[in-house]
């Protein structure tokens, strides 16, 4: 019985590596979405530029 419960302490502790793995990725992930977004906004054009007059 001490060996089930080694092995689920084990898979316990890579779970929450696991989750912070996730979470770090996902945190820069949304870094570098903001950080794009934020360089977008001066090319954004204003819609009554977006289309010519026919």
């Amino acid at each position: 019985m001490p060996n089930v419960a080694d092995d689920l302490d084990k898979l316990l502790s890579e779970v929450r590596k696991t989750i912070s793995d996730n979470k770090q990725f996902l945190e820069k992930l949304l870094d570098e979405t903001v950080e794009d977004d934020a360089g977008n906004e001066a090319e954004t054009i204003p819609i009554d530029e977006e289309f010519e007059e026919l």
